[in-house]
């Protein structure tokens, strides 16, 4: 199994979604969260099965939920770009990568 690692970017992405979730319904928040750790599982367990959208960046959507994560693969870890939300324009991190 890979390693992970999540930018702090990334994590300012999650703490975004959960703020919003928790302004309506702290019980959406448990469920984005609990999607996106078992898809945090997925990509570790199988990197490779997820399409790549941009240079070597690779994208796994979350079911349910309008984000996808945004990582890529080096070595054995597996570095989590991002956390965006569908509607984000993807070239605005990229310039950060």
């Amino acid at each position: 199994m890979y390693q992970l690692r999540i930018r702090r970017i990334a994590r300012q992405d999650v703490q975004d979604a959960v703020d919003y979730y928790d302004s309506f319904n702290p019980k959406v928040t448990d469920r984005f969260l609990d999607k996106l750790y078992a898809e945090f599982d997925t990509i570790t367990s199988n990197p490779y099965l997820f399409q790549v959208k941009y240079r070597d960046t690779r994208v796994r959507y979350l079911q349910g939920f309008p984000f996808g994560i945004h990582y890529i693969i080096d070595g054995e870890m597996i570095e989590v770009l991002a956390v965006l939300h569908t509607s984000r324009n993807q070239q605005d991190w990229q310039r950060k990568r």
